[in-house]
């Protein structure tokens, strides 16, 4: 149980039932059997819609002037597999995952879909020990980062507006290619250019393709000048 205690203080939580905790770091490898113990596959469903709500309610909030379309894509940006195996590998969740020994034998450990499921449920089990406040502080404190959360608004928000800007005067939409993936496997950094067809063109980087496509947009409608690029 001290595993679990010191996974509580990385989470930033407290369980009243510590059971759902240690549901949640319990593979389907050893799950059931003559324990009938449960796997963390309930709680990931649920946790799966907890995370979600939260950020959506969050950037509801936070951005009363965004359309429904760009909080969908950064709510989509922050809350995936590569953002929950990055806060749960912080977290220490790899270590503190039961699993049959078979599996990671066979498989080698691990697996990134297995700490992402697993962060799915951690959410699912604050929720259901503390509600909906408690898991929204834990969602708030390890996913939302304020500054780059404001960069995929306006980044998505970019894009939308350089596309509008194009099918208003009737020309092609703007051309994205990938100039250059560079840096450590972990630590990608793609630089992508954006053009329009017989017209200016302006280059984006980011930790991801999308990212990278976001700022040129940006960069793009800045070259077009306020006026055009307002629409």
């Amino acid at each position: 149980m001290s595993g679990m205690s010191e996974l509580e203080k990385r989470i930033g939580y407290r369980f009243s039932s510590p059971h759902l905790l240690e549901e949640a770091m319990r593979h389907a490898s050893i799950a059931g059997g003559s324990s009938g113990e449960m796997s963390y596959q309930r709680l990931e469903f649920l946790g799966d819609a907890v995370l979600n709500l939260c950020v959506a309610e969050e950037m509801f909030r936070r951005f009363p002037d965004t359309g429904e379309g760009t909080l969908s894509k950064a709510r989509s940006a922050i809350i995936n597999n590569r953002n929950l195996v990055r806060v749960g590998e912080r977290i220490g969740v790899p270590e503190s995952l039961r699993t049959d020994p078979s599996v990671r034998e066979k498989g080698g450990g691990v697996t990134r879909k297995m700490v992402a499921d697993a962060m799915e449920a951690i959410a699912g089990a604050i929720f259901l020990d503390g509600g909906y406040g408690r898991v929204r502080q834990f969602v708030l404190t390890h996913f939302w980062e304020e500054k780059r959360v404001a960069e995929l608004v306006s980044g998505f928000d970019a894009k939308s507006r350089l596309q509008e800007w194009c099918q208003k005067r009737r020309v092609p939409l703007p051309k994205y290619r990938l100039l250059e993936v560079s840096g450590p496997p972990h630590s990608h950094t793609f630089t992508v250019v954006a053009r329009l067809a017989d017209g200016p063109e302006a280059t984006g980087s980011g930790a991801t393709k999308k990212e990278a496509e976001m700022e040129a947009a940006g960069s793009l409608l800045s070259l077009l000048g306020p006026k055009e690029g307002t629409g």
